[in-house]
């Protein structure tokens, strides 16, 4: 009976931090204070950019259709540019016009603006 006893009280010990973490493993509530992401739109990078300038900007919109093999029309609700994707970005699933994105890059001035986009997140 001792012996029962003794396994009981040892199997309870070993699996009493397991059942406090999986407790706390399904709160969902997060207190961040942190810096939030500033997404631009368009007209607002457009406005914002000059001839010979460069701007890091995030945008969210679709590419609505492909120019070539590493440029695209980008649109929001405020309007379209060009980007060009940097050749090591890579999507886990086939994307298109209707997909959602949210593009990291440098906004650049010039007779034909556009973005160089160097990271690209499905919305």
């Amino acid at each position: 009976m001792l012996k029962k006893t003794i396994i009981a009280l040892a199997a309870t010990i070993i699996m009493l931090p397991t059942l406090v973490l999986a407790k706390d493993h399904n709160k969902h509530t997060i207190n961040y204070t942190g810096p939030a992401i500033n997404v631009t739109t368009v007209a607002e990078s457009l406005e914002n950019v000059s001839r010979f300038s460069e701007l890091n900007v995030v945008l969210e919109g679709k590419l609505i259709h492909q120019i070539s093999a590493d440029k695209f029309m980008f649109a929001d609700d405020t309007g379209q540019v060009i980007v060009e994707l940097d050749d090591d970005i890579r999507l886990p699933v086939a994307i298109d016009n209707n997909t959602k994105l949210r593009l990291f890059g440098e906004f650049e001035g010039g007779s034909t603006p556009e973005v160089e986009v160097e990271h690209i997140k499905l919305l």
